[in-house]
């Protein structure tokens, strides 16, 4: 049995993995516990105090961790786990221009939900993927999705082309 198998059986990691995956209970949310995940990242977006870039590597590191804890606790990509949604969002916010304001980060998050909602390629693709990297994936996709359409926004705003 390897460390990390002896030290899951422990309660309080499993607690701990389980507060992660969920985004400290928000995948318990009876209706539309992504969205409310979605939400609760939007929010630590906006008021980060620092470049919110420096806390991307962290960000998907814990996603990461909490899809594999979440995975081990309830199965494959349940909804309760909820911690990918925040890496998603985290990374369609990074794109919203600062101009913007809080305007910016609420299209950042409505965008990424279309996405993760609708699944079109290659979020589709990604989660099919049944472990804790393609849970992690599809949102991170989605993600990447609606932060392209904001700097398309933001390039033709900036053209002043309407």
């Amino acid at each position: 049995m390897t460390y990390i198998s002896r030290l899951w059986q422990h309660r309080v990691i499993r607690f701990l993995g389980g507060a992660l995956a969920s985004t400290m209970g928000t995948g318990f949310f009876p209706w539309g516990p992504g969205t409310v995940g979605s939400i609760i990242a939007a929010v630590a977006f906006y008021y980060y105090p620092l470049n919110p870039f420096t806390l991307l590597p962290a960000v998907l590191l814990l996603s990461w961790l909490g899809c594999e804890a979440g995975r081990k606790l309830w199965g494959e990509d349940p909804s309760i786990v909820t911690i990918d949604e925040v890496a998603g969002t985290w990374i369609a916010c990074l794109a919203a221009p600062h101009g913007w304001g809080i305007w910016g980060i609420l299209a950042a998050l409505v965008l990424f939900r279309i996405f993760d909602i609708a699944k079109p390629w290659p979020v589709n693709k990604l989660d099919e993927m049944k472990n804790g990297i393609g849970i992690l994936l599809d949102d991170v996709a989605a993600g990447l999705m609606a932060a392209g359409v904001l700097l398309i926004a933001y390039l033709i705003d900036s053209l002043n082309v309407f």
